[in-house]
């Protein structure tokens, strides 16, 4: 099988999969992608898989249940990995060998870049024939992860300052101070929290009134 991708490819890409688990924080998180069918439509979405690939990958799947379950548990696994590597970026602590070893055996199966071509709306990232594999399917994931964590924008990884939320994010704020994946949710809703309790301490703190 070969593949394609676009050749501009997010260097968040890799946090963007981190990310498919939601809502880390909580006792229950909420999971994004339930079977190896969810990964395949967020790759056509993220990653610019192209169609055909996308049809070639559903149909093997369908006439291979059980590989398709041990490599959807693989790619979970990488996920995993590459979200505690970017935490540790985040917070300026060590890479776990563990899950540095993890990346590196995921890019060493996935197919290197070999040869840029151009297509109709600019040019890809084409990969030679491959067996159908995790590593494979998370190629342009496996290639951002590694490219941000050999780039200075690594310093810019950032976890979410939400204790239930801690999604991953790229600041690109000028002071490099940005706190929330999104200040429209996280934000508002910690300075929500603020203001509560601050009000609250404010009750606590009154004289009681007569009726």
């Amino acid at each position: 099988m070969t593949f394609a991708w676009t050749a501009e490819l997010r260097d968040d890409a890799c946090l963007a999969y981190a990310n498919t688990l939601c809502w880390r924080g909580r006792a229950a998180p909420v999971e994004a992608l339930g079977d190896v069918g969810d990964l395949v439509r967020w790759l056509a979405e993220s990653a610019e898989l192209a169609e055909n690939a996308v049809a070639e990958v559903e149909a093997w799947m369908r006439a291979r249940p059980a590989q398709a379950a041990s490599l959807f548990a693989e790619a979970l696994e990488l996920r995993e990995a590459i979200y505690r590597i970017s935490r540790a970026l985040s917070c300026g602590e060590a890479i776990p060998t563990p899950d540095l070893a993890a990346l590196n055996r995921g890019l060493a199966a996935a197919p290197p870049r070999r040869r840029i071509e151009p297509v109709a709306d600019g040019y890809r990232w084409r990969i030679g024939p491959s067996g159908i594999s995790a590593p494979m399917l998370l190629a342009p994931v496996l290639w951002s992860a590694s490219d941000l964590l050999a780039s200075e924008r690594r310093q810019r990884v950032r976890l979410c300052a939400n204790e239930e939320c801690l999604w991953l994010f790229l600041d690109e704020s000028k002071a490099a101070t940005r706190r929330w994946c999104n200040m429209a949710s996280c934000g508002n809703r910690a300075k929500a929290r603020r203001h509560y309790l601050r009000t609250r301490r404010g009750d606590d703190d009154a004289p009681s009134r007569r009726a």
